[in-house]
């Protein structure tokens, strides 16, 4: 991370609920479905609009294939859309494949804050 920018892990936290949340101003929702081979997929984005002018995009694509995995298989990303006032966010985009992965990533940065 670059000295001036902000962290990615910061928005990703308030986005969660955590520090920072009181700072988002706006949300927009979209969602999508299809079928894929045996299963059915959905896709749910959300974009989170933040005092400063930056909007981040929350995409999380999963779908209904049986996983007997603790952890099942989605795809999470988050993407800067705008800096708005923000000097740079790093890094611009983040994915997951699974949720616990991006719990872990929140709790190894649950020091940064925005």
């Amino acid at each position: 991370m670059t000295g001036a920018s902000e962290p990615l892990a910061g928005y990703a936290r308030a986005i969660m609920g955590g520090a920072g949340a009181e700072r988002i101003v706006g949300r927009e929702d979209k969602q999508d479905s299809w079928r894929e081979a045996d299963c059915e997929v959905t896709l749910r984005e959300r974009v989170y609009r933040f005092d400063n002018g930056v909007a981040i995009r929350r995409s999380i694509e999963v779908d209904d294939y049986p996983s007997e995995l603790v952890c099942a298989e989605s795809w999470i990303t988050y993407e800067v859309l705008e800096l708005g006032g923000s000097p740079g966010i790093e890094p611009m985009r983040k994915s997951f494949d699974n949720g616990c992965r991006e719990a872990f990533w929140l709790r190894y940065h649950a020091d940064l804050s925005i």
